[in-house]
């Protein structure tokens, strides 16, 4: 049976089988399951990428998105199990990514109506390493919801593919973004110049999902929304993120990329609440 963390107003259950990935958030006060999840995909075909195996629920991306330098799809922290173990009101995730060589540790409990999140990081290897982290929460919307991003510059991730922009280049961004017909299409962009680090959904029922994090740690934001394009999947996925752009050596030659130092670690807390 999968670790649940519950109290009067979350419950939250997770699956360490598949990088901890969260794969019920709901909300009691509104019985609403905020995730968009399709268990019936799983479990992992290794034999298919990310794409073919995306099931939602909230997972990570760690250490890269496209495979590169070795890594899978998307990375490899999906692809790992890790630990779990609970210390009272607390779960503890704890792994080692083969690959790269991180070490991996998550501690997660509800407070009132925030689930936290607090986060280490740690190269074992005796290299530098540069990588990407990225939070990946693919939240269920309809077409009533509206996204909210206290940023100042947008940016198409896939022109002419993916992203309904059809070129790369960057523009004002608006602050809202509201989601359209779930007419088979999607779209994929970057955030960047973040004024505050928070990204919510504010869906037509009155309940608000949000994200916050550290810019310093998360210096931009993504957003990945698929209106049945991807597996038939209605979910706009929050994605805040250490690099930018997409790959890691153009993240590296842009300067906004995630490294650590031979044994470096890195330590931060994201939370996530309802209202």
């Amino acid at each position: 049976m999968n670790p649940v963390l519950e109290n009067s107003l979350l419950r939250i259950e997770v699956e360490p089988e598949h990088g901890g990935r969260v794969t019920s958030f709901f909300a009691k006060m509104t019985q609403t399951e905020l995730l968009w999840y399709d268990a019936s995909r799983l479990p992992v075909n290794p034999a298919l990428d990310y794409d073919g195996n995306f099931a939602g629920g909230m997972d990570e991306l760690l250490p890269c998105d496209p495979p590169e330098h070795g890594f899978p799809d998307h990375g490899e922290l999906w692809t790992q199990p890790l630990q779990a173990t609970f210390d009272q009101d607390r779960l503890i995730l704890e792994g080692r990514l083969p690959k790269c060589g991180l070490a991996y540790s998550r501690i997660m409990f509800i407070d009132n109506n925030y689930l936290i999140c607090k986060y280490l990081l740690k190269n074992t290897t005796n290299q530098p390493l540069d990588f990407l982290w990225k939070l990946h929460a693919a939240l269920a919307i309809s077409p009533d919801d509206r996204l909210m991003v206290p940023a100042n510059c947008c940016q198409a991730a896939d022109p002419g593919d993916w992203s309904k922009a059809p070129t790369g280049l960057p523009h004002h961004w608006k602050g809202v973004y509201d989601i359209p017909p779930m007419d088979g299409s999607s779209d994929f962009f970057y955030l960047t110049d973040l004024v505050e680090g928070n990204m919510e959904l504010l869906r037509g029922d009155g309940v608000a999902v949000r994200c916050d994090f550290d810019t310093h740690v998360f210096p931009c934001a993504w957003v990945f929304a698929s209106f049945g394009r991807l597996n038939g999947s209605r979910t706009l996925i929050m994605e805040p993120c250490t690099n930018y752009p997409l790959g890691l050596d153009d993240a590296v030659k842009a300067k906004c990329c995630a490294h650590l130092d031979a044994g470096e670690s890195l330590a931060t807390e994201v939370r996530w609440s309802v209202r």
